[in-house]
């Protein structure tokens, strides 16, 4: 990852923008999908969206990290309903880890070309990297596995193709796939506050499922794909604290009161400021988390939970500050700021709160 973008990531950068600006930044309808198939499928197909990490080899761009750090940066700035964390991050980030290149090559082409999406039941992003002990796997007599038991707020688990999941079994813990269209997994959607994400739960009564890589990774995979998912977050934070900040910055340039415009006064112009400080910060923690995961894999253990550090703190003083600096109009529902407030706190919430962060760091330093 190199600090300053060369010509082909700037590129990248300007086409996923002027993509994912095409949808308006709004809440879906109460029971209705976040996000449009045909839309997802069109942004694999010609942009490649899902591939921008992936190895040339496997039909990926082979752009690697670093042009997944920018795709996932634009799409926190929209709050992009689009698969991303969920089966770009998650699902080929999990697929790469655990070196079963059979079911890889096997899944691949679907995930790229958006004909079918996969996520990870991670034991609702628990702060300890473990998932709930309420997963079992059973091998029958003819040797196929299934799977039983529950797991809750799985990200997109109520439209993923595939879902990935950590299971005990007799020789003890394991990675599975399962294909959602078993009759035997129920999937409920599940209320969260982020209203431009989808949680579910998934109750498993004698599922089929697949073993996903040698017996004994799962909790090493894990623990790498957990760092992958901080850091990736943090993109994604990065990007709606800057959009926040801009539309603050905006607002406050054409608000007039007391005869002039709110942005000439001394008290806002310091809140921005201080706001724009923080963004800075929280851009330099996400270069060096995204250059941890490419470069210096030993550091990854301090540099995510850092970025993480940062960039929740930097979204969620940009989402409040936003909020109060609009006025009345902040407070509405018509308003897209309440959106990015929900997602700032839901993202506190789900991935590990600030406090949680920086006892990885410490943790991770030896302290």
């Amino acid at each position: 990852m190199i600090v300053r973008e060369d010509e082909d990531l700037a590129a990248l950068r300007e086409v996923v923008r002027d993509y994912l600006d095409e949808g308006e930044v709004t809440a879906a309808p109460e029971g209705q999908p976040r996000w449009d198939p045909a839309r997802w499928a069109r942004a694999c197909k010609e942009l490649g969206l899902a591939g921008v990490a992936e190895p040339e080899e496997l039909g990926g761009a082979g752009i690697g990290i670093a042009g997944l750090a920018i795709v996932l940066e634009e799409a926190g700035r929209v709050l992009s309903p689009l698969p991303i964390l969920s089966s770009v991050v998650l699902a080929q980030g999990l697929l790469a880890q655990a070196g079963d290149e059979t079911t890889r090559a096997e899944m691949l082409p679907a995930l790229l070309d958006g004909s079918r999406t996969a996520t990870v039941a991670l034991g609702a992003f628990r702060n300890d990297g473990t998932v709930p002990e309420d997963v079992e796997a059973v091998k029958n007599a003819d040797g196929a596995w299934t799977i039983t038991g529950h797991t809750s707020f799985v990200l997109d688990g109520a439209t993923a193709g595939w879902v990935f999941v950590r299971s005990r079994t007799t020789d003890g813990t394991r990675l599975f796939v399962v294909d959602t269209d078993d009759p035997r997994l129920r999937r409920t959607v599940q209320d969260s506050m982020d209203l431009t994400r989808s949680f579910a739960r998934l109750d498993f009564d004698g599922v089929t499922a697949r073993p996903v890589g040698e017996p004994g990774i799962a909790d090493t995979v894990l623990t790498a794909l957990r760092h992958l998912l901080t850091v990736a977050v943090a993109c994604e934070q990065l990007g709606g604290a800057e959009e926040t900040l801009r539309m603050a910055v905006d607002y406050v340039k054409v608000r007039v009161q007391f005869g002039r415009e709110i942005g000439s006064f001394q008290a806002i112009k310091h809140r921005c400021s201080d706001l724009a400080i923080a963004v800075d910060d929280a851009r330099s923690a996400v270069v060096h988390a995204v250059w941890a995961l490419h470069e210096g894999p030993d550091q990854v253990a301090v540099a995510a939970p850092m970025a993480a550090v940062v960039c929740t703190r930097a979204f969620q003083d940009c989402a409040r500050e936003n909020i109060q600096l609009h006025g009345g109009i902040g407070f509405t529902w018509e308003h897209p700021a309440h959106l990015y407030f929900r997602r700032a706190t839901s993202d506190a919430a789900l991935f590990g709160d600030i406090q949680r962060h920086r006892e990885n760091v410490l943790a991770a330093a030896g302290i």
